[in-house]
């Protein structure tokens, strides 16, 4: 008995040590890599293509052996695929600090010699010629002999082919490499086979969208040679209306027996097109704020988009009700509408809003748009707080509006490249009569980047001006410009980096200045995220005091947080040089972007 029960406590011990007692795995912070012989690629770059790069304070990394025998396989290749075939690491170190948990690592590189391209070849192609081939590929005799170089213009001869039926072309490169000289000769070998026409159109998933809603958004017809390229553009426009979840455009074998034809398949799945959104948030200037909306984006099959929203906060009510028609006539022109009722609350005045809008715009060269619009409101200022206005007063718009955009944005909320410019010119009253007549003209200036570790790296300009017949006195208070708060000008009150009467109530000004010089955005752990930002800017209501030692700046540091209901940041934000009245540092809290 007493066997069975020390085999017992045994068999408990020991499992206890295999299963619930093992010493937790101590994680080892790669401190430093160093290299030796590396005299082409500095360690910066070499740092960027391992996985046990060393770590900074904002992002941490931590050594895998897995992961770093990927690395001693990596090295070589990164050296290889850029023209240093006989390149090999000849010893390496790990060097382990177990009581600050650390490790040192370092590679001996022997990179050899750069193999270079001494000749390239096109041949068997008869329907492209060398001349057209040759500058659409990226490899030139005398550069460095580039694997990934090769690979790319593979595929640009293909896509050149693809763009005139030639669907089926093969592309072999025939590399050829001296290793006493470090030359290599390629010659590319082309086998064109056959050219294809487009023969039915046909389209799967439609449930409620008409056929004819897609098929005017096609960049092609049947009978046409197949283009990859128009099959794509088109792919993106169907996307674009934002009826679809998804939309694939493929050629596939004809239905007919003629072997120079391909059949194009449109494979779509549809949208819910009914939606209620409510979304509740919270700013410093607005406090707490909600909406609801009410859309309904393909009325009868159309493609056709009706809505209804709501919108309450602390400083603002409304209400707009909108309708919008893709192609209005039969034509690529979009045709907004909408109707606003809107009671607003500022720092000098408050503003009762009924109005209407009707905006008509194209899309041209992809990313490229122009819109005309006009608007018809009726104003109503109340509780004016600036000197010499009166304490109510009405102003009738009746305003002309011509804009021009381009927008290759990769995304509209959180952007991370890419660039977005727009010219816009107002006229309003003249002969549109109206209670008031001004000329307004704005350009709008958006530039990301990206690099390594996800950071985000923005700039955002913005030019204005204001111009009255009868003195810019007669401009409403709700037409002019304004800076300083949550989005520009962030070590400013809200409205008060600009003009300001006797008891700083902010009073708007007729020329325009800002410019978020730079804004850097630093993912850190999950969906928190850090931002450094410097601002400049000024608003100015008279031509003589527009001055550059007028510009005022601010220069603050923030936190992100990407929320499942939208990204909130907090933003600190201070003014080196303020003036009386004004405060030395700002705090603002809001949802979405600065820019």
């Amino acid at each position: 008995m007493k066997r069975l029960i020390f085999g017992i406590i045994f068999m408990y011990i020991l499992g206890y040590n295999l299963y619930g007692a093992h010493p937790k795995k101590t994680r080892l912070k790669v401190k430093s890599v160093t290299y030796q012989g590396n005299e082409h690629f500095r360690a910066r770059h070499l740092n960027n293509i391992i996985l046990s790069r060393p770590s900074t304070w904002i992002s941490p990394s931590y050594y895998n052996d897995d992961l770093f025998q990927g690395d001693l396989v990596g090295i070589p290749q990164f050296y290889q695929q850029n023209g240093y075939l006989e390149a090999r690491l000849t010893d390496y170190n790990v060097d382990i600090d177990s009581s600050k948990k650390s490790v040192k690592i370092d590679f001996t590189i022997e990179e050899g010699k750069l193999t270079r391209i001494e000749g390239i070849s096109i041949l068997d192609n008869t329907i492209i010629s060398d001349q057209e081939i040759q500058k659409i590929i990226s490899v030139r005799e005398g550069k460095a002999f580039k694997s990934r170089e090769i690979e790319n213009s593979t595929l640009a001869i293909l896509r050149k082919y693809a763009e005139i039926g030639y669907l089926d072309t093969d592309i072999n490169p025939d590399i050829r490499i001296n290793n006493q000289s470090h030359m290599a000769l390629i010659d590319f070998i082309v086998n064109e086979k056959t050219q294809y026409h487009i023969g039915n159109i046909s389209i799967t998933g439609l449930e409620k969208t008409k056929p004819a809603i897609v098929l005017r958004e096609l960049n092609f017809n049947a009978g046409e040679l197949v283009n990859y390229s128009k099959l794509l553009q088109s792919q993106r426009q169907l996307y674009l209306t934002g009826l679809f979840q998804s939309v694939f455009i493929r050629p596939v074998s004809a239905d007919t027996n003629h072997n120079a034809t391909k059949d194009i398949l449109i494979e779509t799945k549809e949208n819910k097109y009914g939606e209620f959104n409510v979304s509740i948030g919270y700013g410093t200037v607005e406090k707490i704020r909600g909406k609801t909306e009410i859309l309904y984006t393909n009325l009868g099959g159309t493609g056709q988009k009706v809505g209804l929203a709501t919108s309450l906060s602390f400083i603002t009510r409304s209400i707009e009700v909108s309708f919008t028609e893709p192609w209005t006539f039969h034509t690529r022109w979009r045709t907004d509408l909408t109707s606003t009722w809107e009671y607003l609350i500022e720092p000098g005045y408050n503003l009762e809003r009924l109005g209407a809008r009707i905006a008509v715009g194209r899309k041209f060269l992809n990313r490229s748009s122009s819109t005309i619009s006009y608007r018809h409101e009726n104003n109503r200022l109340s509780q004016i707080k600036i000197t010499d206005i009166p304490a109510a007063m009405k102003s009738n718009i009746r305003a002309l509006k011509l804009s021009l955009v381009f927008d290759n944005r990769d995304n509209l909320f959180n952007t991370s490249k890419g660039s977005y410019i727009e010219f816009s010119n107002e006229l309003a009253g003249s002969f549109m009569s109206g209670t008031n007549s001004f000329f307004r003209s704005n350009l709008r200036l958006k530039q990301f980047f990206s690099t390594g570790k996800g950071t985000v790296w923005g700039t955002y300009l913005d030019l204005g001006w204001i111009d009255a017949p009868e003195g810019f006195s007669t401009v409403p208070l709700n037409e002019r410009f304004y800076a300083g708060g949550p989005n520009v000008l962030r070590a400013f009150g809200y409205q008060l980096a600009g003009p300001v009467d006797g008891d700083r109530t902010p009073s708007g000004g007729r020329y325009q200045f800002v410019w978020n010089v730079i804004e850097m955005r630093q993912p850190v752990y999950k969906s928190f995220g850090l931002e450094t930002f410097v601002d400049l800017g000024n608003v100015w209501d008279k031509p003589r005091d527009v001055a550059i030692s007028d510009i005022r700046h601010s220069i603050g540091i923030g936190i992100r947080y990407n929320s499942p209901i939208g990204l909130a940041r907090l933003d600190y934000a201070v003014n080196f040089s303020p003036r009386p009245g004004e405060a030395g540092a700002k705090l603002y809290f809001n949802m979405a972007q600065a820019f």
